[in-house]
């Protein structure tokens, strides 16, 4: 009986001790898609008088893997194959088919642990534009994975900063998020690493809309999970929450400051 108690905690020793790398495994030539769908409630203030709206955003973003190094880094392009966009306060319920996103792309050049090193342009179309409340809500980029391997219960940290473009303007995003790798779990057919973050982020920029220039300032704080399946090397489901306090600084044919709050939550998952 002693003996058997010895080998029960040696193995349960090793068991929480034990290692996992994790790294992003797309491979070259292949499309992966994903599903992705955004709820914003918004809270404005203007004149004085405080206005709610609420939004859902629909959209597949499809990332296409150009190449892959043999460090594990990769050249890819993604871009959106369809978006629409439901509004809904203020008196009106409006529902858009974002069909200007269609011919944005985007080069990137991304780390197998998810770091974004370069992003450029490479829209086909000329007139492809960006709608800026989709931009700021996009969630384009991977979850950040660990350089080293870790065991569960460790932890890691990313420190980011992602900028968005469109023709109106930009938006800067920096990020101070903490991962933690809570332990695993089965997400579908996958088994999957279950992996918590939480952080806060700024965010500044620029934007045009109706003919007048709008700067934002603001902070935040964000936390989620996503699940990642580490043999194939794909994230599978990303859900997160977003809270933000925001300023609207309005210039040119009229001149005025918006507080605004906002709460995001959004989900992305693999379409396979």
């Amino acid at each position: 009986m002693i003996t058997a108690i010895v080998f029960a905690m040696i193995n349960f020793q090793a068991k929480a001790q034990e290692k996992f790398s994790l790294s992003y495994k797309m491979e070259k030539g292949k499309t992966y898609r994903f599903k992705q769908d955004n709820k914003i409630e918004t809270t404005q203030e203007m004149g004085g008088q405080e206005m709610k709206m609420n939004a859902d955003e629909n959209s597949t973003i499809i990332y296409d893997i150009l190449d892959v190094n043999p460090d594990g880094s990769m050249s890819l392009i993604y871009k959106y194959d369809d978006a629409k966009l439901k509004m809904k306060g203020m008196g009106r319920d409006t529902t858009m088919d974002m069909k200007n996103m269609q011919g944005k792309k985007i080069r990137a050049e991304m780390s197998k642990t998810g770091r974004v090193t370069k992003e450029t342009r490479a829209d086909t179309a000329k007139n492809a534009k960006a709608s800026p409340s989709l931009n700021m809500f996009a969630n384009t980029s991977f979850p950040r994975l660990p350089e080293q391997p870790v065991g569960i219960g460790e932890k890691w940290s990313g420190i980011t900063s992602d900028t968005t473009h469109s023709d109106e303007g930009l938006v800067v995003y920096k990020k101070n998020i903490e991962y933690i790798l809570s332990g695993k779990e089965k997400k579908g057919t996958h088994d999957c690493m279950k992996i918590n973050f939480k952080g806060t982020f700024e965010v500044n920029g620029t934007m045009k809309q109706m003919g007048m220039d709008i700067a934002m300032e603001g902070t935040g704080e964000t936390s989620g999970s996503f699940w990642f399946d580490a043999a194939s090397g794909l994230l599978i489901e990303d859900g997160t929450i977003t809270a933000i306090e925001m300023t609207l600084a309005l210039t040119g044919q009229q001149q005025m400051t918006i507080p605004m709050s906002q709460r995001v939550t959004s989900s992305k998952i693999l379409s396979e």
